[in-house]
């Protein structure tokens, strides 16, 4: 059983760059994930839904929260945003989010799940919503 809580708080530890740096490398190996479970066309689709339900877990998403999904997925804040209301509105991208997870191997959910852990933990606040969640998830 992995430690979240402990990864988590060590990811909150890193400098932004770092933190965007493995955020950039985690984000392309996930996409290559989804595109093996999904058609590659909306792969990027579900990975930035992916994002964007990691965000709002506990129903806040910070500045550096936004700021991170930008920089290491390439979207806007306004195309962001907007997905995340559209995430929260429609459960179709969040069922298939969790149809991809059930196909998933142990070895592509931690590479889900440091991807999350990177999008928790970048604003330095760990909730216990976002904890619970991916304690829950992947354990």
């Amino acid at each position: 059983m992995r430690d979240w809580s402990r990864l988590l708080h060590s990811i909150a530890k890193l400098s932004y760059e770092q933190i965007v740096a493995e955020g950039k490398e985690k984000a392309a190996r996930v996409l290559d994930i989804i595109e093996k479970y999904s058609d590659s066309d909306s792969a990027p689709i579900i990975l930035v839904g992916l994002a964007a339900y990691t965000a709002t877990v506990d129903d806040e998403l910070s500045e550096k929260e936004l700021k991170l999904v930008k920089d290491i997925l390439g979207v806007s804040e306004k195309e962001f945003t907007d997905f995340v209301h559209q995430v929260e509105k429609d459960g179709k991208i969040v069922r298939e989010l969790v149809d991809i997870a059930n196909s998933l191997t142990r070895e592509e959910m931690i590479e889900a799940g440091d991807l999350m852990s990177l999008i928790f933990a970048v604003d330095g606040v760990i909730s216990d919503k976002e904890l619970a969640f991916i304690k829950k998830l992947f354990d």
